[in-house]
Formats: C-alpha cells, structure tokens, sequence
C-alpha cells in the first residue's frame, strides 16, 4: 500500500513561525505587545518605534534564531538606549555578516530616487564644488535631500545630514532648503558628511564604536567657514527644529 510522503513546510510558513516566536521571546523582555517585520535589508540591521504601548520593531532575518543574550540586549538596546546593548548587537551583526546580502554602491543607488536640487539649494552643485576644493575630485559618492520626516511633536533634535557607506549616499535634512538657512551651512554639513567617507566608523579601545575619531575633527576645522557655520547653529537650531517641511 503506498503511502504519501509528508511536505516540508513552505520557506514562508516557516518565516511567519520563527517570527511569532521571536515576537514571544522580546514580549517576555520588554513586557509589552511586539510586532516584528523580517527584511534582508543590506545596511539598517534593525528598527524601531513605539506607537502607544506596541513595540514595531524590522529586523534583519539573521536576529530570527538569534540567542538568548542577543534578545536580551535588543530588548535593552530597544528599551532605554542601553550602551552596552548596543556594543554586544555590534558584535552580533558583524559576527553574522556572511547572512547580509552583498550588492554594489551602484546596484543600491540604482533603486534609490536621489532629489539633491531643492528650492533653495543645490546640493549636487555644492557637493562637487566641495569635492574639487577639499577633496581633488576623489569623493566618489552621491548626494540627495531626505525624505520629509513624519513630525506630530516639537523636535527635541534633528539629524542635518547622514552617510551610508554601503550605498555611498549622502543624505540632508530638508529642513536646510530654506532661504533663511545660509549656503555656507549648507556646505558645512554637506562636508561634515563627505569626511564620513574618508574616515571610516570605528571601534575604539571600550570597543564602543567611534563615529569622529580626532583626526575627523582635525579636518574638520579645516572648512572655510567653520567657526561661522557653527556658530549660526547655535543662533538659529530652534529655527531648524520648528522648520515643517512637505513630502
């Protein structure tokens, strides 16, 4: 009599299982509802927000099958900010970097939409003029204004400018692209984020990651306008923090 061989669970099934699990295992952590979404993201290994008492929370695939301390110092890490969360889920992501997909800055810029002219400023302008005066030409990376941040609350903070160097992206707050904001801050944060592309993050003797080593800030004095640059950001930070900026 024949007798039907059983089926090995379907790759998807399989995901939506380790994915409630791992949901259970950072519920009993933070003692609060998760909702996890799994990705194959190439730089940003995790997310999160909280909206009211649920944690979301994307993750990279790699974090499915992840051990108990690796859970233990997400949830930390998701929590409070815990420092030393974040150095042991350093390890962890650069212990598991073979589980990263590997695509090229170009074939990761061909998917992004780069919009680096703004009403006010022209950030492909600034940057080659920045590239040819500082740097010979050799910044091999591209520039764009960010997406237009989801704002319900005053800002207590703003990120002006941002570097992958996966994709090789430069990105700029677009609270920048106003006309009382003046070029020559512009230029300033849009040269702060090309020297991320000569000095590279690193871990210092702590073991904590140095995103300005010395040298950095060495070079970053260096910029024509750099004692004026900052100081019009102390004069005018409130101004950036209340600017409203359309998608």
């Amino acid at each position: 009599m024949a007798r039907e061989l059983p089926t090995a669970p379907e790759p998807n099934r399989l995901l939506k299982v380790w994915r409630r699990v791992l949901e259970r295992r950072l519920r009993t952590r933070l003692r609060a509802p998760v909702a996890v979404e799994i990705h194959d993201n190439t730089h940003t290994m995790l997310t999160f927000q909280r909206h009211r008492a649920l944690w979301r929370l994307r993750l990279h695939h790699m974090f499915l099958t992840s051990s108990d301390e690796v859970i233990q110092a997400l949830a930390d890490y998701v929590r409070n900010g815990d420092a030393e969360a974040s150095v042991r889920l350093d390890k962890f992501i650069d212990r598991n970097k073979a589980y990263i997909r590997r695509m090229s800055p170009a074939q990761m810029r061909k998917r992004m939409r780069l919009e680096p002219v703004g009403q006010h400023h022209d950030l492909g302008r600034i940057f080659e003029r920045l590239n040819e005066r500082y740097f010979r030409g050799r910044i091999d990376a591209a520039i764009t204004y960010g997406p237009a941040p989801r704002v319900t609350r005053p800002r207590k903070s703003i990120k002006m400018g941002s570097y992958s160097a996966d994709s090789r992206v430069i990105r700029i707050h677009p609270a920048l692209d106003q006309p009382v904001v003046p070029r020559y801050f512009v230029e300033w944060i849009v040269f702060h984020e090309m020297l991320h592309h000569v000095y590279r993050t690193r871990r210092g003797e702590d073991g904590r990651r140095c995103i300005h080593p010395p040298e950095f800030l060495e070079h970053e004095r260096r910029f024509h306008d750099f004692s004026r640059a900052q100081a019009w950001e102390l004069e005018n930070l409130d101004l950036l923090l209340r600017a409203r900026v359309s998608a």
